[in-house]
């Protein structure tokens, strides 16, 4: 691979612009050889001119791309600097009713170690845990500074050999070693240090002396590593299983002579699984389009970096539950073929073995994202209770859209109460009022969670409050909804019923509301009125087209409810199957309006330059900041006397 592709590959997406631009450079030497005027036209000193004056405006830029890169890198560094003082501080909190077992190393450091004592005693003790994580993730945003380093001198190096090696010269090596070499960001001392320390503190107050266990656990996946092959097998073994058993329960379902009462109790109780499993197949390929075009949702989702799931690895998990689904089809429609009596009993098996698979208490079967999964939805259910993070307003976003999957497993745990009790209403899939409750669950919980980040919010901005609108709407169509279909029995035609259309009035009210949301807020767009991005934005990550095509179809989607209406009432379609166009429309909505709410957000993280997640342990008073600077300043002193010294 080129070294422009493999600095695209390893950069910090979030950093992009902050480093060197290599391939401008290397556009750059190139455009000047194929330009240089030929020696069989002009005379000599038109040439020499000609390559002076490119030697000139070459060494300009890259004293552009030098400062660029140091002015950044040392504002990095500085705020590392304040931050491993900050941890420090808090780690000598941790102990403070332990004996100092660091006292001794420098004298220098007693007068700082006196203070921080007068300190503690005010203090309580930060959460170990809390501790553990905060410093994995500034180990993790060190080594990611170290890369940036890295990566930067080989492109300074490689730039300036290629330069020599086309304009036969040795002026790119004099400028490299007088400038990059004793550039800030090359002398990587200060940073290493660092490092060092943080891996002697973890080891010595996290991880009880033993540095293996520390460095395990401050491990950082090496940047651009490939997916393991006996991952890549395993998912494209479960993903043909799943797509052959799909095609295969096709053809059966359609060929086979089945009765309307057994295909509709047949999609009854398998709809629900079926759309939780295209739901999971959709956010796979979400993962893996926002891994090939460098959007860093990883980050966005604060998810821990050394533990997350890869695209390939979702495939494995979603093709898993594909093939089970399959193959409780395949035998619930050729039960008779397997000699199976009761074949009611197998969408039970599915639901059972995926749930016990999910709360299965060994670690195993992905249990880091098991429990950050169930975490998340625990803060998700206890929305007015817990500060809301944007994981939290997005994963309960996509319950919103689950909302017919939700009501469709309702459905089958209702069924097989019933079917067990010998219920004769054991086969009515009609919905009660259980099933307006459900409907109403996820968007009262996006309402909890934009009034809690109103009250949390220090600008107390008006935007939450419009945001818990919408969701505010949804209850009131599930009430005209449900009052609508109580009273249908009183008349002949669906449209005799002022409450039809006082449902259709309010559907219509929020689905434009929702849809100015997403485009001016959830998508960003709209922010350019005029020139090649009109009606879009000036950073564009995808293809500029698909902007446009998603605007359309988010709009024709937002108004997929007004098919399911025409359609029933022409009779063109059952009730529940108008629903099935609902609930897979609403899938593919989500699916397309996930690439641009993560886009937006991962955009404003390149402007913020994070890379990494803020973990705040405490927050730290006047009295403390100014104990944070001496410590700084002893450190700053003793720092170059002796290089292999801690910090603290």
């Amino acid at each position: 691979m080129k070294f422009g592709k493999t600095l695209e590959t390893l950069m910090v997406v979030e950093w992009r612009y902050q480093y060197m631009n290599y391939n401008e450079l290397k556009t750059l030497i190139r455009n000047a050889v194929d330009k240089a005027p030929d020696s069989s036209v002009v005379n000599n000193e038109v040439i020499v001119a000609y390559f002076k004056d490119f030697e000139e405006l070459f060494f300009n830029t890259c004293d552009e791309e030098l400062t660029k890169v140091n002015d950044f890198f040392a504002h990095k560094q500085a705020e590392a600097h304040r931050k491993l003082a900050s941890l420090n501080y808090q780690l000598t909190l941790m102990v403070h009713d332990q004996q100092d077992p660091r006292g001794s190393q420098s004298t220098s450091r007693g007068s700082a170690t006196s203070r921080s004592r007068q300190l503690e005693d005010n203090r309580q003790k930060p959460p170990i845990n809390k501790l553990r994580l905060a410093m994995s993730e500034f180990y993790l945003s060190l080594i990611m500074l170290q890369n940036f380093q890295t990566l930067n001198m080989t492109a300074f190096r490689k730039i300036c050999k290629k330069y020599d090696k086309n304009l036969k010269s040795d002026a790119g090596l004099i400028w490299y070693e007088r400038f990059v070499v004793r550039a800030t960001f090359s002398t990587g001392s200060r940073l290493d240090r660092m490092i060092i320390t943080v891996e002697d503190l973890y080891t010595e107050y996290l991880a009880n002396g033993d540095r293996s266990k520390a460095m395990a656990k401050l491990r950082v996946p090496p940047l651009g590593h490939s997916i393991p092959p006996v991952h890549v097998f395993c998912a494209g073994l479960l993903l043909g299983l799943f797509l052959v058993g799909a095609i295969i329960c096709f053809i059966l379902y359609f060929c086979l002579d089945l009765s309307d009462e057994f295909r509709f109790t047949f999609a009854s109780l398998f709809r629900g699984p079926i759309s939780g499993v295209v739901f999971g197949f959709c956010l796979v390929f979400n993962v893996k389009i926002f891994e090939k075009m460098g959007i860093d949702h990883v980050l966005i989702f604060e998810v821990e970096r050394r533990n997350a799931v890869s695209a390939m690895r979702g495939l494995e998990i979603v093709g898993f539950f594909g093939y089970l689904c399959t193959l409780s089809i395949l035998l619930y429609l050729l039960h008779k073929e397997f000699y199976i009596d009761d074949p009611y009993y197998i969408p039970l098996v599915q639901f059972l073995i995926a749930v016990v698979l999910f709360f299965n208490p060994i670690k195993t079967f992905f249990y880091s994202a098991r429990i950050w999964l169930m975490t998340t939805v625990g803060r998700i259910l206890l929305a007015p209770f817990f500060f809301v993070n944007f994981v939290d307003f997005w994963v309960a976003d996509q319950f919103t859209s689950l909302v017919i999957c939700f009501v469709d497993h309702y459905y089958l745990l209702r069924f097989y109460v019933r079917y067990i009790l010998d219920r004769s209403d054991a086969f009515d899939f009609e919905p009660d009022y259980a099933v307006a409750i459900i409907r109403c669950i996820p968007a009262w919980i996006r309402f909890c969670q934009s009034l809690r980040r109103f009250r949390d919010s220090g600008s107390k901005s008006t935007d939450y409050l419009i945001n818990a609108f919408k969701y505010f709407l949804t209850p009131m169509e599930v009430l005209f909804s449900t009052v609508q279909m109580e009273t249908m029995a009183k008349y002949s035609n669906i449209f005799e019923n002022p409450w039809t259309w006082a449902y259709i009035i309010i559907c219509i009210y929020s689905s434009i509301y929702s849809l100015l949301w997403d485009f001016l807020m959830d998508f960003g767009l709209f922010k350019v009125w005029k020139g090649e991005n009109i009606f879009l934005r000036d950073n564009l990550v995808y293809p500029k087209g698909f902007y446009y095509f998603v605007i359309v179809e988010n709009t024709l989607l937002r108004f997929a409810w007004t098919l399911e209406i025409v359609l029933v009432y022409q009779e063109l379609l059952a009730p529940y199957n108008g629903k099935s166009i609902v609930c897979f429309s609403e899938i593919v909505r989500r699916f397309f309006w996930n690439f641009l709410r993560l886009e937006n957000e991962h955009l404003y993280n390149c402007g913020q330059f994070r890379a990494t997640r803020d973990i705040f342990v405490t927050r730290l008073d006047p009295q403390e900041e100014r104990f944070l600077e001496d410590m700084m300043d002893e450190t700053e002193n003793t720092g170059n006397e002796n290089l292999n010294k801690k910090y603290f």
